[in-house]
């Protein structure tokens, strides 16, 4: 090899590495936004489990109550409190 070559070839190795350390970057900037959103997924999944929980002691209360007016009361109530803790979030 000539000292040229080399030159030109240590010249590509350069560009090449170059672009393997934007890729690098990008790829960084992406994972990043995906733990964000990943963390934020979480937050909400916890949410929805609660009200979910808080749903179905509801109605598992409300299968305990033999009055059916008293079902629907009970059963109201637990909606509305949900819509207000979704209406929180918003």
């Amino acid at each position: 090899m000539t000292i040229n070559e080399i030159i030109e070839e240590n010249f590509e190795l350069k560009k090449q590495y170059a672009r393997a350390i934007e890729t690098i970057a990008r790829l960084q900037n992406k994972i990043n936004k995906l733990e964000r959103e990943i963390e934020y997924l979480k937050r909400d999944n916890e949410k929805l489990r609660k009200q979910r929980d808080t749903l179905l002691r509801g109605i598992k209360i409300a299968l305990e109550i033999s009055d059916k007016e008293k079902q629907d009361l009970h059963l109201r109530k637990i909606v509305e409190k949900l819509k207000e803790e979704l209406g929180d979030q918003r």
